[in-house]
């Protein structure tokens, strides 16, 4: 009986193991293509940028010109290991200028852990304008 209770107990840690080393990996591939871009007279007075910290583990983006759209929505995707990985979020009209810093890692329960080995960043940004009319614009950041 011992025998048995040993030999289940070993193929169950042994298949837990294996389980909680692979990576998860993302649905779907996403596919960077061009820009789409709708020209508008109003987009004028929108800007955006964004700067890596000292330590390169938090990206600041900075939007400019807030009031003239009726909102933001901002999206952080980068490679960490050959993984893909991401951040968002989005911006309301009336906040004005805004900053955001966005952790390239992951926190849980406290506790953050930045990613290793970090390529391939990029970041696209998708406003509606005050008149309506919708703007995406995909951005390569230097890492």
């Amino acid at each position: 009986m011992k025998k048995i209770y040993y030999v289940s107990l070993l193929v169950f840690a042994v298949m837990f193991l294996s389980l909680a080393s692979t990576p998860s990996l993302a649905a779907k591939k996403r596919v960077w293509g061009k820009n789409i871009v709708v020209p508008t007279t109003q987009s004028k007075s929108f800007s955006a940028s964004a700067r890596f910290t000292g330590w390169k583990q938090y990206l600041n983006v900075s939007f400019r010109g807030v009031t003239s759209t009726q909102g933001i929505n901002y999206e952080l995707i980068y490679s960490s290991n050959g993984v893909d990985q991401g951040a968002g979020g989005r911006v309301n009209a009336g906040e004005g200028n805004v900053t955001r810093k966005m952790f390239l890692g992951t926190c849980s329960h406290g506790v953050c852990v930045a990613h290793k080995n970090i390529s391939n960043v990029r970041l696209r940004i998708t406003y509606t304008t005050a008149g309506g009319q919708i703007v995406a614009k995909n951005y390569r950041v230097k890492y």
